[in-house]
């Protein structure tokens, strides 16, 4: 939904966290790579888990997808019902 993705990424501390995750993930990886690892779980969350990590996530697994790596994104509770929803 971009207009969720704009609202979300209007905010100063959903970049600054991208930013640092950014950070932290570009000096593990080739970490792991050297170690042999053939992949690295990461998890985000949020309340709802439909709209904030949803985004977060697609972010980055579009920023690391165009930086060469394999990504494999998988949204565990993208199209459950949500709180007081029946389904």
């Amino acid at each position: 939904e971009p207009e969720v993705q704009r609202w979300i990424f209007q905010h100063e501390v959903t970049r600054d966290f991208l930013a640092k995750l950014d950070d932290l993930l570009l000096f593990l990886l080739p970490l792991y790579e050297r170690e042999g690892k053939a992949y690295l779980t990461i998890a985000i969350g949020c309340t709802g888990g439909m709209h904030r990590s949803v985004t977060i996530v697609n972010e980055l697994g579009k920023r690391f997808s165009e930086a060469g790596y394999r990504i494999r994104i998988h949204h565990r509770d993208l199209y459950r019902a949500s709180p007081g929803e029946k389904g």
